[in-house]
């Protein structure tokens, strides 16, 4: 597990284990693989998609792929075609906590199904009313306590069905304008009790025991002015990991957006990211982009030792992520 590829969760365009993903595994071992639309025609199709990969995995890597999909509900899940469509975050606000739970073990049903350890879900931003956001189908609510309430549900609910809950898009992506797929991001406000309230649903997160979290690409001038959250020690280190004590794994969205892509090489990702305890590196949409951030993750790692150190404190927290997998 020493591989810098450990870092690496990767997206590919077919629909078996063809020579695109067969590559991917032997040239660049990742830990993972994050699924989308583009990779499943049917059930029969996608079951034997992940059992051939994780075949794959254990004869070529020695040990078992981790597998990742966005299942939300609503505008955001990749599975509605062929398995159970599941109602938007805010669809089930209005319905109430037994019925969160309901849905979660509904999905994490389809989940085990298909041998998909890890859903990229719940998101807990909070889309204060009367705010124009792009995030507000995908919410539970206007107001911590709600986020917080249902969010803790679903969590609690998948994860008790055996599949890990990810916490997104830390510290809160409800303010921001701008999607991070397509602009980098800003949360103006500059009081740090803005901050405060967008966090108080991942404390309760934390609380709640969730295995994930994942990173939002805005900038948070209150906190830090210059860096992502992402790339921002002071978020993830100090604030999550340190006063929160998140101990969990902690996932970089997708490095391929336009927020990250278009601002920071290979080499300041990896070295950014590793410091700010990054566990996982997400590349989904562009294949040609592995391949260096792969390069750089062992380049760091071979010349700094404050980043092995990082490393092997990540290490132990992804191989716990796999333990659990492997009950």
């Amino acid at each position: 597990m020493s591989d810098a590829g450990i870092h690496l969760f990767v997206g590919f365009k077919g629909l078996d284990i063809d020579e695109e993903l067969k590559h991917l595994l032997k040239e660049y071992q990742p830990a993972g693989v994050v699924l989308f639309k583009r990779n499943i025609e049917g059930r029969e199709q996608l079951e034997s998609l992940v059992a051939n990969a994780q075949a794959f995995s254990m004869e070529r890597l020695g040990r078992p792929l981790l597998f990742a999909i966005d299942q939300e509900g609503g505008s955001v899940q990749r599975l509605a075609a062929h398995y159970t469509p599941l109602p938007s975050a805010q669809e089930l606000a209005g319905k109430g906590p037994e019925a969160v739970a309901r849905w979660a073990a509904t999905c994490a049903a389809d989940l085990r199904k298909i041998g998909v350890q890890i859903d990229f879900a719940p998101v807990l931003d909070i889309v204060a009313r009367g705010e124009a956001s792009f995030m507000e189908s995908r919410s539970f609510g206007e107001t911590p306590e709600e986020v917080s309430k249902l969010g803790g549900v679903w969590i609690e609910t998948l994860q008790g069905n055996g599949v890990s809950a990810t916490a997104k898009h830390f510290p809160g992506l409800g303010r921001a304008q701008l999607d991070p797929h397509h602009f980098a991001p800003v949360i103006s406000g500059e009081r740090e009790e803005d901050f405060r309230f967008d966090l108080v649903p991942f404390e309760a997160s934390v609380r709640a025991g969730v295995h994930c979290m994942m990173t939002s690409h805005a900038v948070y001038r209150a906190v830090d002015p210059m860096l992502p959250a992402t790339f921002s020690r002071e978020i993830c280190r100090t604030r999550l990991r340190e006063r929160m004590g998140f101990n969990g794994v902690l996932f970089a969205d997708d490095l391929d957006m336009a927020a990250i892509c278009e601002n920071y090489s290979p080499e300041q990702a990896a070295d950014l990211g590793l410091a700010c305890s990054i566990d996982f590196f997400l590349l989904c949409q562009r294949s040609e982009s592995i391949e260096p951030m792969h390069r750089a993750l062992c380049d760091r790692l071979k010349k700094d030792s404050l980043l092995q150190a990082f490393h092997r404190e990540s290490v132990q927290r992804i191989e716990t992520l796999i333990e659990f997998h492997r009950r």
